[in-house]
């Protein structure tokens, strides 16, 4: 066997394992479709009788007027359950958003709310240190906790179906999910390639997380499953809680009714900077995920461009030979059938779940386009640049994190 057989057959072996991976990730796929058309056909109305027998408390960390905040406000008033009450928490009064919350909520009915004023931060990161304020300050009479970002705008029945779960004595917590839709122009786009990879995950039970941008747990849970403490000195309420849970062997359940669209404006810059920062906090707070992500990721990429090169060069009369192209080839075709298919089946389930202007044929370009095209690269380029760094800015303040249970606070601006 010659040195350029040996080359050949490694490229296929390798085209072969990323074709395998593909047409998993396609498995996936289907069945977060299934997953989504399951939950869609429960009642609504089931689910509102069960969280309504819940006392229920909405906390939401503030930093900032955000572009969506309005909105999120507003859905607030238009929930089908009631929460017992909604509690803002900032670092402080002097923050803009406090006085503009003030004003919003005026008009508010008998829908209570409270704010919280936590102070500054100093060896954790500002939001947790905002949330664990509040739940401090909650009475008793609250048996279930609620968290969501202020940029995530719920539709109607959010609460009602994000809360219904936790009847369940085995689900730990419920969580929904952001959508990135396409609107806005080339960064918006790459956005929602890089984020539509994630969503199907949450289907999978065994490897999906909470995400703190929305998701739900009870308060007894919260203090003796360890949260409260594991919080003490984290900087990623999300990765951490999810890791408590685990360990506790409660589930998480994903409620794709509550999945919020996000719809903001965003830079290229903008947006390599947000995408960064999440996979350093996931390399530092959820290292399996991360290397799973990245061995995922490399395997499709390079395995992909290992048999894509193959075909190519055959066609084109560089090198190679006829049987090495037909397998290249037939490999390269299966590889990019099955990462459509996981695209494809993952816009299904997306255009049941959301309407226009949540979800647009623009979504679907990006999503199915990216994932055949600059998706692996997009992916590759982050996972190298979180590779070894610790240090991040977030919301002007600059955090290094030696572990997921020790933050420090190096800068503000």
């Amino acid at each position: 066997m010659t040195f350029l057989e040996v080359i050949y057959a490694a490229c296929l072996l390798w085209g072969a394992w990323a074709a395998l991976l593909a047409l998993n990730a396609c498995r996936a796929g289907m069945r977060f479709h299934r997953y989504v058309c399951d939950a869609l056909r429960q009642s609504t109305t089931d689910a509102e009788h069960s969280a309504a027998e819940r006392r229920i408390a909405v906390i939401m960390p503030c930093k900032g007027v955000d572009e969506k905040l309005r909105s999120t406000i507003d859905a607030f008033e238009r929930q089908t359950v009631r929460p017992a009450r909604v509690v803002f928490t900032l670092e402080s009064e002097s923050d803009l958003a406090y006085q503009t919350l003030k004003e919003w909520t005026q008009s508010w009915g008998d829908l209570q709310c409270t704010f919280v004023i936590a102070g500054i931060a100093t060896d954790r990161g500002q939001k947790i240190h905002n949330l664990l304020a509040a739940v401090d300050s909650l009475d008793d009479e609250i048996d279930t906790l609620v968290f969501v970002d202020s940029d995530a705008v719920p539709g109607d029945d959010w609460l009602a179906h994000l809360v219904a779960p936790l009847s369940d004595p085995e689900v730990g917590a419920t969580t929904g999910y952001r959508w990135y839709t396409a609107i806005g122009g080339v960064a918006a786009g790459l956005r929602t390639a890089w984020n539509a990879a994630t969503v199907t995950t949450l289907a999978d039970e065994r490897r999906n997380f909470a995400w703190g941008g929305s998701t739900a747990l009870r308060r007894a849970d919260f203090a003796t499953l360890g949260i409260h403490d594991a919080w003490r000195r984290a900087l990623s309420d999300d990765l951490v809680l999810t890791r408590c849970l685990r360990a506790a062997g409660r589930r998480i359940r994903f409620v794709p009714q509550a999945l919020v669209a996000s719809t903001d404006r965003t830079t290229l810059g903008g947006f390599l900077e947000f995408a960064t920062r999440q996979m350093i906090i996931t390399r530092i707070c959820a290292p399996q995920t991360w290397r799973r992500g990245f061995f995922l990721v490399m395997n499709l990429t390079f395995g992909g461009t290992a048999v894509a090169v193959l075909t190519l060069a055959y066609l084109f009369g560089w090198f190679g030979t006829q049987p090495v192209f037909i397998a290249a080839a037939a490999l390269w075709a299966l590889l990019m059938l099955g990462a459509a298919g996981e695209a494809i089946f993952r816009q299904l389930a997306l255009r049941r779940l959301l309407s226009a202007p949540n979800w647009s044929w623009r979504d679907a370009a990006w999503d199915i386009g990216g994932t055949l095209s600059f998706g692996g690269s997009l992916h590759s380029h982050l996972f190298f640049k979180s590779m070894f760094r610790r240090r991040i800015w977030w919301r002007n303040t600059l955090y290094e994190m030696p572990s997921a249970d020790e933050t420090r606070i190096l800068d503000r601006r």
